[in-house]
């Protein structure tokens, strides 16, 4: 594109597809969001475990909310500079070549039908042996990628698994035809499939079945694809009988890649390019300008998502986060680590309907706000299991400190501390195991739309916490590599000119005080581990 063709340019174009929703987002030069359309795409559950999505409604969805926004005489196709894509990680789906037709449904990273044929990969012996050879090679050579590979413990999340138990399946349907696994696995060995990410095939789609092509974030989500040598892993796909060709894998690109034009029959006769691809946590840490080591976001809305820069060179927490790629940008590629709380929104939204304590988030923070303590209350927010640092998937959430003096405002304050107290269990222990301090902590998500309990945050990580006023960091990073990839915004200095009217959150806790808080907590915490 020539600077004068650039010039005439005055829109980038966020597509933002998630579990429930996708979203089409327009941003100006000034990276503001000046418009927006969202359309639900709620998931299947056809039988017990699992979760899918059809390609095709995806698809019509995607279209639909575009032409919402060309439909309004204030934009038109010609205007976008290009187009950027975030999407969920790891789910997959199989496209048959010569029709390019979808032959299953997108099946979902939450999807655990797998788990059986799982822990049969697990006890497979030489996979089991790879793991032991890695993990003493590792310890000895202090090598991250072999250090990994001996802490790498396969689940129905990666697509590996769920692609291994797809081809053991009596039958697969999709809409009115049916294949058994058998079929499916014949037909890849014959070079008759594609295997798509999300995104693959939202481009796929876009470019009118010229591009099979994935970024190196989707790509590494797989756990098919190596994040440290970024190739397609032979290992695994030879070790559990994963048929490939050329064709059967998306090719993989930087980020901001070259990932063709739109073809010109899907938006009124224009041909827009599409200029970026990342994976939904990526992109909004790189939304949040989080790109020096030490910088972290967390994005909190149903569960809540710890993600920190780490740098060019790959790091691990050895209690069991794994180096992943944040973003591949020039040639290079940044790395992360990320934890997870299962329940935060989630949390919120059982504290009103499951007992009653408030109605709404919104009455839990009135509530809590007519407290500025607990009273020795603590909640411990893990009704569905307790992840990284203590991994331990039966811990029940629990509440200490009850007496006859406690009122309902020192419960809902607990509730909003608790979840505050496991996000900087993650940071403190991300930080402790990588050596990174932690510089800078950006928020998102309607969670983080509580002052308490980001207030709450701040003091237990004595870091300044800043909350976005936008809530869709996603698609803001998918727009930044997309302007990035076209020479619409320079460089990463002018993004983070770009940002504008955070509400910052500072330390106000005394030392004392915070340091009895957390020897509280972490007494709780470990009680809550000895009794599961």
């Amino acid at each position: 594109m020539s600077e004068t063709q650039l010039q005439e340019k005055k829109y980038i174009l966020s597509i933002d597809s998630g579990g429930t929703g996708i979203r089409a987002i327009l941003f100006n030069k000034q990276g503001e969001i000046v418009d927006r359309e969202y359309e639900k795409t709620l998931p299947m559950f056809p039988e017990d475990g699992a979760l899918e999505h059809d390609p095709e409604i995806l698809w019509d969805a995607l279209k639909s909310v575009v032409n919402k926004i060309f439909a309004k005489p204030t934009y038109s196709p010609e205007e976008i500079a290009a187009i950027g894509i975030c999407n969920q990680r790891a789910s997959f789906c199989f496209v048959e070549k010569k029709t390019g037709k979808p032959l299953t449904n997108l099946i979902s990273w939450a999807d655990v039908r797998a788990e059986k044929t799982t822990m049969k990969m697990r006890k497979k012996f030489l996979y089991r042996g790879l793991v032991a050879i890695a993990k003493l090679f590792g310890k000895i050579s202090g090598n991250t990628m072999l250090t990994t590979t001996g802490m790498l413990k396969l689940t129905p999340e990666f697509a590996l698994c769920r692609v291994r138990w797809l081809y053991e399946q009596k039958e697969v349907k999709y809409r009115d035809s049916k294949l058994s696994g058998q079929q499916l696995y014949d037909m890849a060995k014959n070079e008759e499939i594609h295997f798509c990410t999300l995104d693959s095939w939202f481009m796929y789609k876009l470019t009118g079945g010229k591009q099979h092509i994935t970024d190196v974030t989707n790509a590494s989500g797989t756990a098919l694809y190596n994040p440290f040598d970024l190739v397609w892993n032979k290992i695994y796909t030879k070790l559990f009988d994963i048929p490939h060709n050329d064709t059967f894998f998306p090719k993989v690109l930087d980020n901001d890649g070259d990932f063709g034009t739109t073809d010109p029959e899907i938006f009124g006769n224009v041909a827009i390019p599409i200029g970026a691809s990342i994976g939904d946590q990526m992109s909004s840490l790189f939304g949040h300008c989080c790109f020096e080591p030490g910088e972290v976001k967390i994005s909190q809305g149903s569960g809540a998502f710890v993600d920190m820069t780490v740098g060019l060179k790959p790091k691990l927490s050895k209690r069991g986060l794994f180096p992943l790629i944040a973003w591949k940008l020039n040639g290079n590629v940044t790395y992360m680590l990320e934890g997870q709380v299962t329940t935060a929104g989630t949390l919120i939204d059982w504290i009103g309907e499951g007992i009653g304590l408030a109605d709404t988030p919104k009455v839990l923070n009135e509530f809590a706000a007519q407290t500025e303590d607990t009273e020795g209350v603590i909640v411990i927010p893990t009704p569905s299991g307790m992840n990284f640092p203590h991994f331990n998937p039966n811990t029940r959430a629990a509440i200490f400190g009850l007496s006859l003096a406690t009122h309902r405002r020192h419960v809902c304050r607990a509730v909003l501390e608790g979840l505050a107290l496991r996000l900087y269990d993650i940071l403190e222990g991300m930080s402790h195991d990588t050596k990174i301090d932690i510089k800078d902590i950006k928020v998102d998500g309607g969670v983080s739309q509580s002052d308490i309990e980001l207030q709450c945050l701040a003091n237990f990580a004595n870091i300044n916490v800043e909350r976005a006023p936008e809530s869709d960091m996603t698609a803001t990073g998918a727009a930044y590599f997309a302007g990035l990839s076209i020479g619409f915004w320079k460089d990463q200095e002018e993004l983070r000119s770009l940002q504008k009217n955070y509400n910052a959150f500072s330390p106000k806790m005394t030392l004392e005080k915070r340091d009895k808080k957390l020897k509280q907590w972490r007494k709780a915490v470990k009680a809550v581990l000895k009794i599961q």
